[in-house]
């Protein structure tokens, strides 16, 4: 047998004092057995660096001999499991060939790295828990698990468990206030969250889809609000808390930006959101919107008292404050006094207004306006009209606090407007709106409003909107608004490059929201569309022509809850929908199921009431709205117990969710 001679291995290990004389290259003591509790690394004996090492230093051919022997035998049998996900397989590198010399080219050991399979293919599968249905899941739980299966953030929400989340999940998010438990097949007088069985596959009733019903599950959601109040479902699930990093970040990105006042104006979806006349030529309108002229939260009836201010060359400013008083005829609110301020705050418009109807009162208390102080007065809203017209063009911007109203009595439309109660945030955060009072308290240091006597004076109130709105510019978009909340259609963009569609009946046709955004009235990039759609038939078309073009569609559909009275619309314009409420009901059905068909596999829909039957609590509120406020604090304390059972009432309401795959998801 050829002496084999290996080299110094490269690997270094602990230094080894020189042996003494006495230990022989031949000495008995120098063959390594397998059972030899020789090693240089305590924490792994007999390793294979152990006995190359040794082998380097002193060792008999005999000894050389059993150590490949071993090797081979090691690395011919089968892998020993890792716990990590890769196994690590030891291989005898010596080209056939025992005398191979050892170096770091010809090893004796190499590691081949053998990637275990992943799960591939795996079908969704879904287990709602059973203390989602006795402690009620919130619309926050559903926008958090709309983030988790968007892959917008890693936590599972609790009530639940997700196996196979897949990486290209599609969903559908369809709000429909205005379902009751009898259109889920339960009996007359039930609720949903006490009557929900759990472990169903309970949906609308008339669907027959089997495929779907073994696939769905309907749980019992409250919706956001307290004991005594109210929110908005649709506004809680769009918008994302934000944590104190976030804000953080959030408040220095809109400090580093200049702002200029058209930074403020309002978008045509905010204007149609807080029921404002739309201005034909207000931009984001299309020419099929200026051809029916009337769609836009405008009126039809006696439209020619309407008026749309309109484009001229004039000089001085072209920033105006505008704020009206108004007095009470029957139901409605009549122009009793209008104010107009240059942006340098110089009265160039106030005049007293005569109504053409009999004023059943003259909210003293509020406008400042007495029978005394009308008696005189000859000027007409008609020649108001006129003057504003001619003093304000259609460039110009309007300035106010909640305008629609001063436009409403005013029976004027303008394109460009500045809505303090918009680009300040109430401290409870949005869906509440501001008041003046409190912004003029809280940001310019003053009091105003609090003549009891004489009232609401409409140029201080002008004046104050103006000093705010400068405030503003002077010190960013971050200042005076809530940086609490994210858009979620901008959070499932940035977190995960997800497009989204947004459906619903107060955003401009074909507004497209890319790099156009806002968050605090900060622009970002989004990849999310908006498409304004005045009836639920144009929600379901348009979720089945542009499914395969995004990542998540969100419709709301309003026919039911206006057909069931829980809503009025807020133009009068509108068709009036003819529908009864099993035709509505038939459609959803109907629709869901074709785009149940066209969603791929691993796909999720949601079918939301958002809100239980909210007739109760809207009857007692018109009741309060109508009274002075310290009337409507005493009225609030006697009919607390009837108040916080309509809100019970109205907070009870369902979603339906549904897992699109070959075989039943849900187990």
């Amino acid at each position: 047998m050829t002496s084999y001679q290996p080299e110094s291995p490269k690997i270094s290990p602990r230094k080894i004092s020189n042996p003494s004389p006495s230990q022989g290259a031949t000495s008995s003591k120098d063959t390594i057995k397998e059972n030899s509790t020789f090693s240089l690394s305590p924490n792994r004996p007999n390793s294979v660096h152990d006995k190359v090492a040794r082998l380097s230093i002193h060792g008999s051919d005999e000894a050389h001999k059993n150590l490949l022997e071993s090797l081979e035998s090691k690395a011919n049998g089968p892998p020993k499991r890792r716990r990590s996900s890769a196994q690590l397989v030891l291989q005898v590198n010596n080209n056939n060939n025992p005398n191979s010399t050892l170096s770091r080219k010809n090893s004796l050991t190499s590691m081949k790295v053998i990637k275990k399979k992943k799960k591939m293919n795996k079908p969704m599968e879904l287990k709602i828990f059973e203390n989602a249905f006795n402690k009620k899941i919130s619309i926050k739980d559903l926008r958090d698990l709309t983030l988790f299966l968007m892959n917008a953030n890693n936590n599972m929400p609790q009530w639940l468990r997700l196996k196979n989340r897949p990486q290209g999940l599609k969903m559908v998010v369809l709000f429909m206030p205005g379902l009751e438990p009898q259109d889920f097949e339960l009996p007359s007088g039930k609720s949903f969250s006490a009557d929900l069985p759990y472990e169903n596959h309970i949906f609308l009733k008339g669907n027959e889809n089997k495929h779907l019903l073994e696939n769905c599950i309907s749980v019992p959601i409250t919706a956001p609000g307290s004991r005594l109040s109210l929110f908005s479902s649709y506004n809680s699930f769009i918008n994302v808390g934000l944590t104190k990093n976030e804000k953080q970040l959030k408040k220095t990105e809109l400090s580093n930006k200049k702002v200029i006042i058209d930074d403020l104006i309002m978008r045509l979806d905010q204007l149609i959101e807080n029921g404002y006349p739309i201005h034909p030529y207000t931009e984001g309108v299309t020419d099929e919107d200026r051809c029916k002229d009337i769609e836009l939260n405008n009126t039809k009836e006696s439209d020619s008292m309407w008026y749309n201010t309109i484009s001229f060359d004039h000089a001085g400013s072209h920033i105006f404050g505008l704020d009206c008083e108004m007095c009470l005829a029957g139901k409605d609110f009549v122009l009793t006094r209008v104010s107009i301020l240059d942006f340098q705050n110089n009265v160039i418009y106030d005049e007293l207004v005569k109504p053409d109807v009999e004023i059943t009162d003259y909210l003293t208390k509020y406008s400042g306006i007495t029978k005394e102080k009308l008696d005189p007065v000859t000027t007409t809203l008609k020649d108001v009209q006129h003057k504003i017209t001619k003093l304000i063009s259609s460039q110009d911007i309007l300035i106010g606090h909640s305008l629609q109203s001063d436009l409403l009595a005013l029976k004027l439309r303008h394109p460009r407007i500045v809505d303090t109660a918009v680009i300040y945030d109430h401290k409870a955060g949005p869906p509440f709106k501001p008041a003046l009072k409190y912004l003029a308290s809280e940001y310019l240091n003053i009091s105003i409003q609090n003549n009891a006597e004489d009232g609401h004076d409409s140029i201080e109130d002008a004046r104050t909107c103006i000093e705010l709105t400068k405030l503003k510019i002077m010190n960013g978009l971050w200042f005076g608004i809530s940086i609490n909340t994210e858009d979620l259609f901008v959070r499932l963009s940035e977190k995960s490059n997800k497009k989204s569609l947004i459906l619903n009946d107060y955003v401009s046709k074909n507004f497209n929201s890319k790099d156009n955004i806002y968050v605090g009235g900060s622009k970002v990039s989004s990849l999310s569309k908006k498409i304004r759609c005045v009836n639920d038939t144009e929600i379901y078309d348009n979720i089945q022509l542009h499914i395969d073009d995004y990542d998540i569609c969100v419709g709301r559909l309003r026919e039911l809850e206006f057909n069931r009275g829980y809503s009025q619309r807020r133009s009068r314009a509108e068709t009036v929908n003819t529908k009864s409420s099993d035709e509505i009901i038939k459609l959803c059905n109907e629709s869901i199921n074709k785009i149940y068909e066209k969603l791929p596999l691993g796909s999720v829909m949601f079918l939301v009431s958002g809100c239980g039957d909210t007739k109760d609590f809207n009857n007692i509120m018109q009741e309060m709205n109508a009274l002075n406020k310290e009337d409507r604090i005493a009225m609030k304390q006697q009919r607390d117990e009837e108040l916080a059972n309509a809100v019970m009432k109205a907070r009870d309401s369902v979603a339906s969710i549904i897992v699109k795959t070959e075989s039943t998801a849900l187990y």
